[in-house]
C-alpha cells in the first residue's frame, strides 16, 4: 500500500502521547530532582525539562535515568537525532532500562528508519516479554509495513487482562488490510463507546485510511464519531486533511483556520495548513504556514520537508537549499533530501552541487524526468556539453515523447547545432504543450524572427513579454520584428522598454556577482518530491 510513511509517524505520535514517562524507570533511589523533571515533562514543559536535565547531567553524568528522560525531551521537541544518541547513552549505562529502548524505538520511526525502530522494540520485549506498549509498538511498525497478519500477532502476545484501547485501531486497521471487515466493525465498535472519554482512539485509525488514500472511509468514521466524542484539534486536523483529500479544499482550509484560530501555536495545525495551501497551489500560504511551524518546533524533518518544497516553488533557492542542507545532517541517505537538494542547489545556481546530487538520484531512479532536466540545463549552460545534454533531453522525452521542456531543451541544441528549421520545429510543440513558458515563447520567437518567420515571430515574442514582463531582451527582439513588419511606433514603444531596463540592470549589477553567462534560459523544473 502507498504512504506507509505517513502511518509510520502517526504511529510514532501516538506513541509518544500515551507511553508513560517513568513507568518502569521509577525506583526508590530515583532524585527528587528527576522525580520533578519527570512531571515537567508530563506537564510539556519542555524548555524548563531541559534546562534542569542539562545541569543535572553536568553534575551526573552517568545517571541512566537522566539521560533517558533528555532523550524524551528531545523527542518531544522533534530532535529525533541527538535524542536517538541520549537514548543509546542511557541504554549504555543500564541495558535493562525498558523505557529507553521504547523511546529509542519511537526516535528510529519518526526518522523512517523502520527496521530499527522494530529492532528496538524487540529488544524491549527480551526485557520484558509481555509488556503492552513494546508489543503495540511492535504491531504498529507490522501495520505500517502492511505485514497485517504479524500486526495482529504482535498484538495478540499482550495478555488479555493488560490490554488498553490503545490497541483497538491497530487491530481494527490491521483487520481491514487483512480484508476481515467484519472483525474490524467489532473493534470500530469498540471505539466509539468509549469516544467521548478517550477522542484520540477514532482519529488514529481514520489516518491509517488517509495513510491509505481511503478519504471516503475516513470520512465516514471521523462523520460517526463526530457525535459521539468531542471535536479535539487532532479530530478537526484530520477532518480537514480529509475533506482536502477528498477535493474539499476551501472546507478544508476554514476548519484549518478555525482550530489556528484557537490554537495559533499548534504545529499539526500549521503542517496540515501549509499542506492543505499546497495543494492549492498557494505555495505563498504554504511557505509562511510551514515556516511558522519550523519556528516552533525547529528541526523538525517533516516540517524542513514542506518548507523546502514551498521555498523552492515561491522562488527562493537560497533559503530552500539553507533548510535542504539542514536536512541532510538529519537523515543523510534519504533519497527524497537529496532530491530537494538538487532543485535547491540548482535554484542557487550551485550547479557542481546540483549536478552531484542528481546524479545520485539517478543512479537509483534513471528515469527521473526533473533530475534529467537538471543535468540537460547544467550541460548546456554551464559546461557547454551538447552531447550530454542531448543525451539528458532525450531521456527525458523517452517518457514522454511530447515532454513540453525536454522538446525546449532539445531545440536550444538544435539551435547551437545550427540546425534552425529543426529548432523550430521543436519548439512549436514546447510552446504548444505548454503555452506559458516564457523561455520557450522567446526561444521561438526568436528563431521565427532569424528565419524571417514574423507572422510567428511577433505573437511568440508578445506572449513571452507577457508571461515574464522582466526580461529586457525580449523587448528588444520584438523591437525588431515590429520594425520588420512595418510598424515603427510600436517598435520605439518597445526599444523605449528596453532602454530603461537595461539601465536598470545595469544599476543592480553594481551590487551583484553580475548576470549570468548562460547562453540558453533555464526552464522552470518542478520540485516534486
Amino acid at each position: 500500500m502507498r504512504y506507509l510513511q505517513t502511518i509510520l509517524n502517526a504511529a510514532a505520535c501516538a506513541s509518544l502521547l500515551t507511553v508513560p514517562l517513568l513507568a518502569q524507570v521509577s525506583s526508590t533511589s530515583q532524585s527528587a530532582e528527576l522525580t520533578a523533571i519527570s512531571a515537567l515533562v508530563q506537564h510539556e514543559k519542555l524548555p524548563e525539562a531541559e534546562r534542569r536535565l542539562t545541569a543535572y547531567l553536568q553534575t551526573h553524568p552517568r545517571s541512566p535515568k537522566a539521560h533517558y528522560l533528555f532523550g524524551t525531551v528531545l523527542l518531544r521537541q522533534g530532535n529525533f537525532p541527538q535524542a536517538e544518541m541520549s537514548l543509546q547513552r542511557a541504554i549504555a549505562l543500564e541495558p535493562s532500562l525498558l523505557d529507553a529502548h521504547l523511546a529509542l524505538g519511537d526516535a528510529f520511526l519518526a526518522e523512517g528508519k523502520t527496521e530499527l525502530a522494530l529492532a528496538a522494540y524487540q529488544d524491549a520485549t527480551k526485557i520484558s516479554p509481555l509488556d503492552p506498549r513494546a508489543n503495540l509498538s511492535i504491531a504498529k511498525v507490522y501495520l505500517g509495513s502492511g505485514e497485517f497478519q504479524k500486526s495482529i500477532d504482535a498484538a495478540e502476545k499482550i495478555p488479555a487482562e493488560r490490554r488498553t484501547a490503545e490497541l483497538l485501531p491497530t487491530l481494527a486497521a490491521a483487520y481491514f488490510g487483512l480484508q476481515q471487515p467484519e472483525k474490524a466493525a467489532v473493534e470500530i465498535q469498540s471505539m466509539l463507546q468509549i469516544a467521548g472519554k478517550q477522542p484520540d482512539l477514532i482519529p488514529e485509525l481514520a489516518e491509517f485510511f488517509m495513510a491509505h488514500r481511503d478519504f471516503k472511509s475516513s470520512q465516514q468514521l471521523l462523520t460517526v464519531a463526530g457525535e459521539k466524542q468531542p471535536a479535539t484539534d487532532r479530530f478537526l486536523i484530520d477532518s480537514a486533511l480529509t475533506q482536502a483529500g477528498l477535493g474539499q479544499l476551501d472546507d478544508a482550509q476554514a476548519t484549518l483556520e478555525g482550530v489556528l484560530a484557537r490554537k495559533p501555536g499548534s504545529v499539526e495545525a500549521l503542517i496540515a495548513a501549509g499542506k492543505v495551501a499546497a495543494q492549492q497551489t498557494n505555495w505563498d500560504a504554504s511557505a509562511e504556514a510551514f515556516s511558522r511551524a519550523d519556528s516552533l518546533a525547529p528541526g523538525r524533518p517533516d516540517v524542513l520537508y514542506g518548507l523546502v518544497t514551498a521555498q523552492l516553488r515561491t522562488n527562493q533557492p537560497q533559503s530552500a537549499l539553507a533548510n535542504a542542507q539542514k536536512l541532510r545532517k538529519l537523515a543523510p541517505d534519504d533519497l527524497r533530501i537529496t532530491y530537494l537538494l538538487t532543485l535547491a542547489s540548482f535554484g542557487a545556481k550551485e550547479f557542481d552541487d546540483a549536478k552531484k546530487f542528481a546524479v545520485q538520484v539517478l543512479a537509483v531512479h534513471p528515469e527521473d524526468r526533473e533530475m534529467n532536466l537538471v543535468l540537460a540545463d547544467i550541460a548546456l549552460n554551464d559546461e557547454h556539453n551538447l552531447p550530454a545534454a542531448r543525451e539528458h533531453a532525450k531521456a527525458v522525452l523517452s517518457l514522454n515523447s511530447d515532454d513540453p521542456s525536454g522538446l525546449y531543451y532539445l531545440g536550444m541544441i538544435q539551435k547551437l547545432d545550427g540546425d534552425l528549421k529543426g529548432a523550430i520545429q521543436l519548439l512549436t510543440k514546447s510552446v504548444a504543450g505548454n503555452p506559458k513558458s516564457a523561455d520557450a515563447q522567446a526561444a521561438l520567437g526568436a528563431l521565427c524572427l532569424q528565419a524571417g518567420d514574423l507572422l510567428h515571430a511577433v505573437p511568440a515574442l508578445e506572449q513571452a513579454i507577457q508571461l515574464a514582463p522582466d526580461e529586457s531582451q525580449n523587448y528588444y527582439q520584438l523591437a525588431l520584428a515590429y520594425t520588420r513588419v512595418g510598424a515603427p511606433d510600436k517598435a520605439k514603444v518597445q526599444l523605449e522598454k528596453y532602454r530603461q531596463m537595461k539601465e536598470k540592470e545595469e544599476k543592480d549589477a553594481k551590487d551583484s556577482k553580475g548576470p549570468s553567462t548562460s547562453e540558453v534560459p533555464s526552464m522552470g523544473i518542478g520540485s516534486r518530491p
